[in-house]
């Protein structure tokens, strides 16, 4: 039960990134660490929540298409591995199917609840009531991290031990294709992250940092802190040019 109740504050802190400041904390990166911290088991949750980040990393909002709700993904699939003892690869076949129904209270949520909080706002907008406007957001974010977390913490408690009854009759076969899926999904995570970022710019940039970790086998610390003086030296040659244009005289004539 004190377990649960743990994950279901982890949850909390986690659905409220909205109300307080998207700050990213919702992330499973994020999320990992802190479910494994509060189950004692803090590797694994470092473990498993870096796994899942590399899956989700081009998981976001685009419109009207909402993605799996990786909040609740990767806060149950990082608890189950902890109590189950599994790895990420585990993980990150439970995380898909657990972020994919949560997405269909999320929208439940959204259309039912909300709509009412949005309404409730419009009328106090036309009484000219920024207070109460204010208050329907805050009430709005809040209610809905406290309706997840208490949801995530009860799938917590009721799940586990059905979970690892599940694991236990898993096919070596099955675990192993799991297993291969684990490395895949991380690949696919980070194609789609570049398929919106990578353009004829920073590309060059990408594919130096390939070869620097590939052929002559440079950690990432050090790649990480080539890309910091680079943008450093870009930054500065553009902030110089900037400044040269300003002092540029204007035509007098006029």
């Amino acid at each position: 039960m004190m377990s649960a109740l743990l994950v279901g504050l982890v949850a909390l802190f986690g659905f409220l990134e909205c109300a307080i400041g998207n700050s990213m904390v919702q992330r499973p990166i994020v999320m990992g660490p802190l479910v494994g911290l509060v189950l004692g088991d803090l590797q694994t949750g470092l473990l498993v929540g870096a796994t899942l980040e590399l899956a989700f990393m081009g998981n976001v909002t685009i419109g009207a298409a909402l993605p799996p709700e990786i909040t609740a993904g990767g806060i149950l699939g990082t608890a189950f591995a902890i109590t189950s003892g599994s790895g990420a690869d585990v993980a990150l076949a439970l995380a898909l199917p657990i972020a994919t129904v949560a997405l269909l209270v999320k929208n439940t949520y959204y259309l039912v609840v909300r709509s009412w909080f949005l309404h409730r706002a419009d009328r106090y907008v036309e009484a000219g009531d920024d207070k109460g406007v204010a208050r329907m957001h805050l009430v709005s974010f809040w209610s809905y991290a406290i309706v997840m977390s208490v949801v995530i913490a009860a799938c917590f408690y009721a799940g586990s031990p059905a979970v690892e009854a599940f694991l236990a009759v898993i096919p070596q076969f099955v675990k192993d294709g799991l297993s291969v899926a684990a490395g895949i999904l991380p690949a696919l995570g980070f194609a789609l992250l570049a398929s919106m970022l990578v353009n004829k710019r920073v590309a060059p940039y990408f594919f130096l940092g390939f070869l620097l970790s590939a052929y002559l086998k440079v950690p990432v610390l050090g790649i990480a802190m080539l890309g910091i003086i680079i943008a450093l030296i870009l930054t500065n040659g553009n902030s110089q040019e900037n400044a040269v244009v300003q002092e540029v005289p204007e035509d007098e004539d006029f």
